[in-house]
């Protein structure tokens, strides 16, 4: 007899993630049951013959529509058999009945369960598409369900500032997948932002970003036209922004690997390329001081030329304010969002 079979139900309910034994010393059978599984693999269920068995019928509707319907012949003790189930990555309810025959005596018994296949989890992002000034991020995602949870940590005292968890679903895996949470404090300096993307099976990747970054404010260094070379009158100046450096590095001492960035900028006199080439040189020649001066932390330049005016002006035109420098603490490459220019950092030797 099966009559051990009315019992399955509350058994899959309690039970229904992994890996599901079923059976009694009185049964006639036992169900195992591999619920989720990575992709490559199949879900299954395994029926195997504690007695004789003339046969076991297996009846079930997929919540899609699809049915299984699967017929074991007759089975000696000990025999088993596998009933396989959709492979494709996602999850799946099951409900239906399975009927054994023993002795020529049927008895069938309800069942409801549900199946997660796991797939790779891949996530990129573009960290200029990342605005956490509006609560805003996105990604693309090789999943088309599951959820995104969002951690963003203070820089100062390591504090949460927000824990976020969204759920997506029947999401088209080529398209942006926008991500969005209520805002923190303005006063509060992020130091780092946890993402961990997952599957319904629990399949995960997760990774950190660190958008801390300090602009330092600093009194101009003022070169002769055309040349990059450092007067040493402009000296103190420097002196100045070296320790408004050692003071910002001070107060964020717990920050993975801070680089200090410094990026050089001219106006729209002359022309493009002989600008950007000119920015690269005096902002490498203000690290080298730096470097020179007791600075001992990675320090990268890059020359912007014309492709991040502080102020927009037509083309020739003499504007102080975009003959700049700008030093910029940061542990991640800063995204200057003034400009498509996709900078080169060079690392100073």
């Amino acid at each position: 007899m099966c009559d051990a079979q009315a019992r399955i139900p509350a058994v899959l309910v309690a039970l229904v993630a992994g890996l599901l034994p079923l059976a009694t010393h009185a049964d006639a059978i036992s169900i195992k049951m591999v619920t989720t599984v990575p992709v490559g693999q199949q879900p299954r269920l395994t029926i195997t013959a504690m007695q004789p068995v003339d046969k076991v019928e297996v009846l079930l509707n997929r919540d899609d529509g699809k049915m299984v319907d699967e017929t074991i012949g007759e089975l000696g003790v000990g025999g088993w058999r596998d009933v396989l189930l959709d492979g494709a990555v996602g999850k799946h309810q099951y409900s239906g009945r399975i009927t054994c025959v023993a002795h020529g005596k049927p008895s069938s018994s309800q069942v409801s369960f549900e199946t997660a296949v796991s797939g790779a989890v891949s996530v990129s992002i573009d960290k200029s598409r990342v605005d956490l000034g509006r609560g805003r991020m996105e990604m693309l995602v090789s999943i088309p369900e599951g959820k995104v949870e969002v951690k963003i940590v203070s820089a100062t005292d390591g504090a949460t500032l927000v824990d976020h968890e969204q759920p997506f679903a029947d999401h088209a895996t080529g398209t942006p997948l926008v991500v969005t949470w209520k805002p923190h404090s303005k006063e509060a300096e992020i130091g780092r932002v946890d993402v961990r993307v997952s599957d319904p099976t629990g399949a995960f990747q997760s990774f950190s970003l660190f958008p801390w970054s300090v602009y330092i404010p600093h009194e101009e260094v003022n070169f002769a036209t055309d040349a990059a070379a450092i007067a040493p009158a402009e000296a103190p100046k420097l002196q100045a922004s070296l320790a408004k450096i050692a003071d910002a590095l001070d107060k964020h001492k717990d920050l993975p690997a801070i680089k200090l960035y410094i990026a050089g900028h001219t106006d729209t006199v002359g022309a493009a390329k002989y600008n950007l080439g000119l920015s690269l040189k005096r902002a490498q020649s203000i690290a080298g001081w730096f470097r020179k001066n007791g600075l001992r932390i990675p320090i990268a330049f890059e020359g912007f030329g014309e492709q991040a005016l502080r102020v927009a002006t037509p083309d020739n035109t003499d504007e102080p304010r975009n003959r700049r420098v700008d030093y910029i603490l940061s542990v991640e490459d800063p995204v200057l969002r003034a400009t498509d220019f996709r900078p080169v950092w060079k690392t100073l030797k």
